[in-house]
């Protein structure tokens, strides 16, 4: 029996030595810089803090795919040296092949036991812009002012004077069966099938936004349904909420998520024919549930899940317009969370993706933000219902519960922070890709003068790129299950637009030398008798 013991005893012995090598390995290496660096040639810069014990004196490099969450067995290195405290790899990219690593993830890991153990964590191609083929130049806008556009009334944004229209494109639709035929479309070696019809339809209407000549936001969402579900996260799959998490976790649910991307950035970076400025991947991420639903995560391993996607879409969209910009997505409930399941405060979401970005490679990622009036349905924004005051939302802190337009400064501010910065020290990429003013409660004065206040407050900020009104036309749906009508238009049964709004000409004319003649209505409605008042012009 004491032998059995002993035995064991050893045994006990050799595993915790075995784990703590295996725990201390992991942190022994960090990766400092992983770029392009030439043709068909990445270079990866790491260094040592220690050394750690191995079978020889290398330290090896691996390149794992997003759908790739360790080394295992594989043996199939891509680059090797000596162990040193600096350390430099050289491999290749192998772009347009089956073997590309322009998506991969790259790991440290020394030779332990026969088996190769990582000892760094994941780091990604930070610069995918260097290989890109287009560099479409964005359009110079005049103003802030955009709209989401609607089909019922896309040839009116030019009357308008928009300079910035959105739109959703949902990336599932892509792969449905269809009856008229497919685009075949070749990316890293493998051949892929796109729904014709469907980018015929997409094809149209960036052909009506470039004769309109606006700044185009394509929102990236994912439905899903059967057919399709290989776009959506396994974990994921079943009915009931708006979005859905994009599938990095399976082969050919990332490679073809790679592959439409691609397709669609290059088809859609020509100012003549359709240029989409600025992709947001997601809508409202960190509302888990309903808008990317991705199954039952806290905050820290939902982001860390997002960010794989972020990354991937990122580096499909830059690798082929180097000058496409690429955001995230947030609502208005800064540190505000009610307990429902798979909520998060937007400022957990916010600061663990930064977290996340920056220890596997920074990049200029940025924000698409929907900072809406409290409650959505209550345009008046400034004077709450009594039962929302009475819950303290809105205030100039950093930690305020939620952000409307009256405290935008508050996100603007705390993302000017050094931690938040782009690469390159500047302030990130802001739009408010969203807001919304409702005429059902209110009525179209309220609603019209919510809008010319708002829109002041963000044309002041300098970090506010665009103001993206939602939307050109009221829905029916919206009217009947949300009780909201947020539209320029009102609608008829169909959806169709039928007569402008108050809101209309405050919105055409608001970034004119016509706006006072406009907007000076909304004073006495606001409670004040000048902009000056409010220290606004």
């Amino acid at each position: 029996m004491r032998k059995k013991l002993t035995l064991w005893g050893v045994l006990c012995l050799i595993m915790v030595c075995m784990i703590q090598m295996t725990v201390s390995a992991a942190t022994t290496v960090t990766i400092s810089q992983c770029i392009i660096s030439g043709a068909n040639q990445i270079t990866v810069t790491a260094s040592a803090s220690a050394t750690t014990p191995s079978d020889d004196n290398n330290y090896y490099l691996f390149a794992l795919q997003p759908y790739e969450n360790a080394i295992g067995a594989r043996t199939d290195f891509c680059a090797q040296t000596a162990k040193a405290a600096a350390l430099t790899f050289v491999t290749t990219l192998d772009q347009g092949t089956t073997a590309s690593k322009l998506y991969a993830k790259f790991v440290v890991a020394v030779k332990t036991g026969g088996k190769y153990v990582a000892v760094s964590p994941e780091f990604y191609i930070t610069n995918p812009e260097a290989v890109a083929t287009k560099t479409a130049v964005n359009p110079v806008t005049t103003s802030i002012k955009g709209v989401t556009a609607d089909n019922a009334a896309i040839l009116d944004l030019a009357a308008l004077g928009v300079q910035h229209a959105s739109y959703e494109i949902a990336i599932d639709r892509f792969f449905e069966p269809s009856v008229t035929g497919y685009i075949t479309y070749t990316y890293n070696g493998k051949p892929y099938n796109f729904n014709q019809a469907v980018v015929a339809e997409y094809d149209m209407v960036m052909t009506l936004f470039a004769t309109q000549q606006v700044e185009v936001t394509m929102n990236v969402v994912n439905y899903y349904n059967a057919a399709t579900a290989m776009t959506v996260k396994p974990g994921a799959r079943k009915a009931g909420y708006r979005h859905y998490a994009f599938n990095t976790d399976e082969q050919q649910g990332a490679e073809s998520l790679q592959a439409v991307m691609a397709f669609l950035t290059e088809r859609y970076s020509n100012a003549a024919t359709g240029l989409v400025s600025n992709w947001i991947i997601g809508n409202e991420v960190n509302n888990n549930n309903p808008w990317y639903y991705a199954g039952n995560y806290n905050v820290t391993a939902f982001t860390l899940e997002y960010e794989k996607a972020f990354r991937m879409f990122y580096t499909a969209i830059k690798s082929t317009n180097a000058n496409a910009r690429v955001l995230t997505c947030i609502d208005q409930r800064w540190t505000w969370e009610d307990g429902t399941a798979n909520q998060y405060g937007a400022k957990k979401f916010i600061d663990a993706f930064t977290v996340d970005v920056a220890s596997h490679g920074n990049i200029d990622w940025g924000v698409a933000w929907h900072p809406h009036p409290v409650p959505l349905t209550a345009s008046k924004f400034w004077d709450m219902p009594a039962s929302y005051k009475a819950l303290h939302l809105i205030d100039h802190t950093a930690n305020t519960r939620m952000i409307n337009p009256t405290n935008m400064d508050v996100f603007t501010t705390y993302m000017s922070q050094p931690t938040y910065l782009s690469p390159t020290g500047q302030v990130r990429y802001i739009m408010i890709s969203e807001i919304l003013f409702n005429s059902m409660n209110g009525g179209e004065a309220v609603q019209a003068a919510s809008f010319a206040y708002a829109y002041k407050l963000a044309a002041q900020n300098p970090y506010i790129k665009a103001f993206i009104v939602h939307r050109m036309v009221d829905s029916p749906y919206e009217k009947a299950s949300d009780k909201i009508a947020c539209g320029l238009y009102n609608c008829d049964a169909n959806g169709w637009a039928s007569t402008p709004k108050q809101i209309y000409d405050v919105f055409k004319y608001i970034d004119t030398a016509q706006s006072a003649a406009y907007t000076n209505f909304a004073l006495p409605i606001i409670g004040v008798s000048s902009w000056a008042q409010l220290g606004l012009n």
